[in-house]
């Protein structure tokens, strides 16, 4: 029963390979693509156990060699036909006897090709013929045969190919006549299965080429020069999906943007770092940090010389002096934790802030805003005009009006983050004999606090 199950499994491979074909998408082989078929190969009978007559002693028909030669053509259309003849010289084992069992099968089959990548094929066959019995002392005899199987083509030229077979061979009511010569009339049908393995030479003439090997055929192939490795469309002219100039196949960078500048890869490149790809980007030369367009042009949103990404202060008022950062003096040291202010003005022996002052303010509390989460001590400072009581409650007050005007007129600022406090003549910066030192020591201070 063995054989039995071996046959049915190959039915099951080829059934399997047929009924899928349609759905993997078939096309031409790249090499060896059809016309006429010449094939030798040589291989292997495996035995078989189970053929015995009529109960007696088994019979045993051992392993041997098998050699053949095929004729065939392949069709474009990945169907193939050939005929064959192989030769093997089996022996039979009969208690106390052996005989010499030199068979030739003469078979007519019908295939069809799967095609597996560029080089390799798979494919089902079966077919029929006749199985012709030459026995040492017995009169030869010829018999039905059925032939099935799978194998495939492997092709390391130009229309030369490796070609591997896998058969069932079935024979019914095999050697009936050359049994009963030997035991006697009443022989019982018995059907014989021999399993082939073989491995041959496949050569192809005259057959539609493929010269590029793009799959498809010369005479329709309208780009027959085609580098290998290249994808093609129906017509064997490069595919390139991004239109980059690298065909698809060879482009390792198969989505690149259209329009970008690309090596001999297909991948584009970035020479300035701004995540705009060199052909796209109208600015190749921004430097690097700076924010950019969709046109990778950078961005100066304050106007102040120094791009966005690069300035630390990109919301400085127009027209006001920065540092090489970017920053006004007044973001600078909001952004160190000390500020000084001389340009802060109260009217004459009051904390009323002049009209002049609000601007410079407003900058401080933009500023501010930047370091939100930050403490700021808010310091007033006055000269030594008056007594010393006087002006530490002076200088008290006008810090007081100081941090009022910053924390209504930006709400954003947390109160609890800024304290003011008034130090009077306490801390002067310059001689309180001249108007110019008065002047100086007349200020607003924020520094940062822990």
């Amino acid at each position: 029963m063995c054989y039995t199950y071996r046959s049915a499994a190959m039915i099951a491979v080829a059934g399997v390979l047929l009924a899928t074909s349609p759905l993997l998408g078939q096309r031409v082989p790249k090499w060896g693509t059809g016309g006429v078929e010449l094939n030798a190969h040589v291989g292997l009978l495996n035995d078989e156990p189970e053929f015995s007559p009529a109960g007696e002693a088994e019979d045993e028909i051992r392993r041997d060699a098998i050699v053949g030669v095929r004729l065939g053509y392949v069709f474009p259309q990945n169907f193939f036909v050939s005929g064959e003849v192989q030769n093997s010289l089996l022996r039979i084992s009969v208690p106390g006897r052996q005989r010499n069992l030199n068979s030739w099968w003469f078979t007519g089959v019908v295939g069809y090709n799967l095609q597996f990548g560029s080089d390799a094929q798979v494919f089902a066959a079966g077919g029929a013929g006749a199985v012709r019995w030459n026995a040492d002392t017995l009169t030869p005899e010829t018999d039905f045969a059925l032939s099935y199987g799978v194998g495939g083509r492997y092709y390391v030229w130009s229309d030369l190919a490796v070609r591997v077979d896998g058969r069932m061979h079935h024979v019914p009511n095999a050697l009936k006549a050359t049994r009963e010569e030997a035991y006697g009339p009443g022989r019982p049908d018995e059907d014989l299965f021999l399993a082939e393995l073989s491995v041959g030479v496949t050569y192809f003439v005259g057959g539609p080429q493929d010269s590029d090997r793009d799959g498809v055929y010369d005479r329709g192939d309208l780009c027959p020069d085609t580098p290998i490795g290249i994808f093609v469309d129906d017509d064997g002219c490069p595919l390139d999906s991004d239109v980059d100039g690298v065909p698809d196949g060879l482009d390792q960078c198969p989505s690149t943007p259209r329009g970008a500048t690309v090596d001999e890869y297909g991948c584009p490149g970035d020479d300035d770092f701004d995540m705009v790809l060199n052909g796209i980007d109208k600015c190749p030369d921004t430097p690097s940090g700076a924010l950019v367009d969709d046109e990778g042009c950078p961005w100066d949103t304050d106007g102040d010389g120094l791009l966005d990404g690069i300035d630390r202060c990109p919301d400085t008022p127009a027209g006001a002096e920065v540092d090489e950062v970017g920053c006004s003096e007044i973001q600078a040291g909001i952004e160190e934790g000390l500020l000084v202010l001389h340009n802060v003005y109260f009217d004459f022996d009051l904390d009323t802030l002049r009209p002049e002052s609000l601007p410079v303010l407003d900058q401080v509390g933009r500023a501010l805003l930047q370091r939100a989460d930050v403490r700021f001590e808010i310091q007033g400072h006055a000269d030594a005009i008056a007594s010393d009581e006087y002006n530490l409650d002076l200088s008290q007050r006008r810090a007081d009006t100081v941090v009022r005007y910053l924390i209504e007129n930006f709400p954003e600022l947390d109160p609890s983050l800024y304290t003011s406090v008034g130090y009077g003549e306490s801390r002067p910066m310059a001689t309180n004999e001249t108007p110019e030192g008065r002047q100086e020591n007349r200020r607003v201070e924020f520094h940062e606090r822990q």
